[in-house]
């Protein structure tokens, strides 16, 4: 067996986004409930967890370019299991926060593991494969999250069992189905400054690195404003007197449009066929989402905002890991596809202590209209970077 299998990939994504959904969420109530450490010290350790993911991805894309892929997620796997493993016992302070940290680590390292196995699935196109991966890491959330309120009752070593297990099974399936041997990246498809610049390939003249930069700066700005939907939010609403059953319809609707968004993608793939356009369209609903949301304090607008922002996230985030694959050279794909989740978990550690900062010194409406402003410069400047680079697509 020398190529890798859609579904085996598939089943590993969900496995590893279920477990990694159980321990972010409720590591503040944790910190806070449980351990009874302030709120900042539960910022820090998972500021701690966020920037161990970005290292974990970053070293990991570097390794997955050089040495062979299954051994390498074999570490990442082994090194989830051992992690989660030593948290059933010991999850007292600070170990906890140790375990966080080194959890952040391996889930970094094996996020990245499965884009560029993503990129190495034969007989499908990249947008296909990553679209299909974006749907089951959703259903992985949503699973993850439910896990939570059903196995959580001031005790995280049930969380911390299951967790272990998903890990376990995914290394079988590792072991039974993906090829052992190192596999290499077809041809490159789109120009690198490393080749021929003859007149004949005016491509070749186009250096990706412009491309690159606004990419990852773009999803920095995504994930730090997309984070204040999953933390500062709820505080929101409550003090305007909604209930939490409000904040869990949300995010429930949330999960609804992404899988229908992205069967709609799935089934009339043409709707919006350049993968730069799709990145302007999300981009758009992204940076409406947040105008709608503030504009009134009714439900409708609440709810619209939250659907617009889906939307502009289903279309999106799958697009990037693609452009990136797809304008990367051979030998630089892991590591650039370890960029694009280390950005984004940059996005991730960041995003609530800017919304904190700003409702604490202004309020929340500025806040949102600080995300949108800021959503509408970075749409503008993907814009125009990617329109030299569309005409290629």
């Amino acid at each position: 067996m020398n190529t890798v299998r859609m579904k085996p990939l598939l089943v590993v994504a969900f496995f590893n986004e279920t477990a990694y959904s159980m321990m972010w969420p409720l590591a503040t109530i944790y910190i806070n409930q449980v351990l009874h450490k302030s709120l900042t010290v539960a910022g820090l350790a998972l500021f701690g967890f966020a920037v161990a993911n970005v290292i974990g991805a970053v070293v990991s894309g570097k390794l997955y370019d050089r040495f062979n892929q299954f051994w390498l997620t074999v570490i990442g796997l082994v090194l989830c299991i051992l992690s989660s493993g030593v948290g059933i016992k010991y999850d007292g302070w600070p170990t906890y926060a140790l375990i966080l940290i080194a959890f952040g680590f391996a889930t970094g390292w094996l996020t990245t593991g499965v884009n560029v196995y993503g990129t190495l699935v034969a007989g499908r196109s990249a947008t296909h494969v990553f679209n299909e991966i974006y749907l089951v890491l959703n259903v992985g959330l949503v699973i993850g999250t439910i896990c939570i309120s059903e196995l959580f009752h001031r005790s995280i070593a049930p969380i911390f069992l299951l967790v272990t297990c998903l890990y376990c099974i995914s290394l079988m399936i590792l072991s039974l189905y993906f090829p052992k041997q190192r596999l290499y990246y077809a041809a490159t498809q789109r120009p690198s400054v490393q080749q021929s610049s003859s007149a004949t390939q005016p491509t070749s003249k186009l250096a990706s690195w412009p491309l690159f930069v606004v990419s990852l700066a773009t999803l920095v700005i995504v994930w730090t404003m997309y984070s204040q939907w999953e933390s500062n939010f709820s505080v929101y609403l409550i003090d305007n007197g909604f209930s939490t059953r409000i904040y869990s319809m949300l995010w429930t609707l949330n999960g609804v449009v992404i899988i229908l968004v992205q069967l709609l993608i799935a089934h009339w793939p043409n709707i919006i066929h350049n993968l730069f356009d799709r990145v302007s369209w999300g981009l758009f609903f992204l940076t409406v989402s947040y105008f709608v949301t503030i504009s009134s304090k009714s439900l409708v607008f609440i709810f619209a905002g939250m659907i617009l922002l889906t939307i502009g996230e289903a279309i999106y985030v799958p697009s990037v890991p693609v452009i990136i694959d797809n304008w990367s050279a051979n030998e630089v794909k892991g590591r650039n596809q370890g960029l694009v989740n280390g950005f984004s978990s940059v996005g991730r550690a960041i995003g609530p202590l800017f919304g904190g900062l700003i409702i604490d010194h202004f309020s929340f409406p500025m806040l949102f209209i600080v995300a949108g402003v800021l959503m509408l410069g970075i749409s503008g400047l993907n814009w125009l970077v990617n329109l030299s680079y569309r005409k290629e697509e």
